[in-house]
């Protein structure tokens, strides 16, 4: 349904207390094609994986998180063209100049991919919110709104929690022991997380106390130093297996942290070339 002011709260939703299920490949939203008028809509994935894209990157939804889009803007929504499984969602619209503020600064927070774990709290009252809107006809929009900000109030707080965030900074982490040799970029770890680069080279700086990209580089070295303390591999295949991009990449880096090149370090080591 329309809004009925601009300034005011009101909530479009689909077949009311029916989940969505789609499982095509021409399930495909371009946000930039919903009009003019502001908007945000907010997609709870319960099964499934689908796929959100914008500005800051393209992020998997899978089951247990959500994603909000803040209409208009350049990003799309779709189900993945190579996906087995359904994409399983429940969703609503929320309209009014308020309501695109609060959500647009809670996005710039948590990013446009946000937890929503199926049994949390903030699930209950998004279900609540849900029911509330399962009959247009009964339902008070004043109430409603209550529900809705009840809602935001409640995923804002569990967003917030250190511990809410350490579960996909510590995949982050593994993530990145796992396949530092491989050629990682901040913005693939980020994907993994389901966080905007930005937000999570922010979270994750706070918990580490380094940025993900100098975590890498020590990932790094520390491998090459072992490989060029314990073997006589050539310095190309030393800079290959710990990830680095070249030989200069290792050699620029080993210098700036150990104050000496590759093979100075090799030869005070006791190994051979």
């Amino acid at each position: 349904m329309k809004p009925e002011y601009k300034d005011s709260i009101w909530f479009s939703i689909p077949i009311v207390g029916e989940k969505e299920v789609v499982s095509s490949p021409r399930y495909h939203w371009r946000c930039d094609d919903r009009g003019d008028d502001p908007f945000v809509i907010v997609q709870w994935t319960q099964s499934g994986e689908g796929i959100f894209s914008c500005e800051t990157g393209t992020f998997k939804v899978p089951a247990g998180y959500a994603f909000v889009s803040i209409i208009p803007e350049d990003a799309s929504y779709y189900y993945p063209p190579k996906s087995k499984e359904p994409w399983v969602f429940e969703w609503f619209n929320v309209y009014g100049s308020i309501a695109c503020e609060i959500f647009r600064k809670f996005r710039s927070e948590f990013g446009p991919i946000v937890p929503l774990p199926i049994q949390s709290a903030a699930a209950t009252s998004f279900r609540r919110l849900i029911a509330s809107l399962s009959n247009p006809e009964g339902a008070n929009r004043w109430q409603v709104s209550v529900e809705a900000y009840s809602f935001v109030v409640e995923w804002w707080r569990e967003a917030s929690q250190s511990g809410s965030l350490e579960d996909g900074l510590e995949r982050a982490e593994r993530f990145c022991r796992g396949h530092f040799r491989e050629q990682l970029s901040v913005k693939q770890i980020a994907s993994e997380t389901n966080m905007s680069r930005e937000h999570f080279t922010r979270t994750f700086s706070e918990r580490f106390k380094e940025t993900p990209a100098a975590f890498l580089r020590r990932l790094r070295l520390n491998e090459a130093t072992t490989l060029l303390r314990d073997t006589r591999l050539p310095l190309a295949e030393v800079a290959m297996r710990s990830g680095f991009y070249s030989v200069r990449h290792m050699m620029r880096t080993f210098q700036r942290v150990h104050g000496k090149n590759p093979s100075e370090y090799r030869r005070r080591a006791g190994a051979s070339v």
